[in-house]
């Protein structure tokens, strides 16, 4: 008896764990969102760094956000589709 109970504690423990990290994790990306900061170094408040650290954000420092992305234009070799006659 004494093993089941130990068994649905632990099911009942680790659910609550995986409750708890999303709901941190929920908190931090809005205070991240809320005040435009994912690309700093450094993070909002002390849930938003935690936040990071469970989803994996990391942002480089020699990443430089000045770059301007631009999408590639038809003049950089990409063909277009044509059709040819099969036989």
């Amino acid at each position: 008896m004494a093993a089941i109970e130990v068994i649905v504690f632990t099911v009942a423990a680790g659910f609550m764990f995986a409750v708890a990290i999303t709901i941190i994790v929920i908190i931090g990306i809005r205070q991240e969102e809320r005040y435009l900061t994912l690309t700093d170094r450094t993070a909002p408040g002390a849930i938003a760094q935690l936040a990071r650290i469970v989803v994996g954000r990391y942002v480089r420092r020699e990443q430089d956000s000045t770059v301007e992305r631009r999408p590639p234009d038809d003049s950089s070799g990409a063909r277009e589709a044509t059709t040819s006659s099969r036989r």
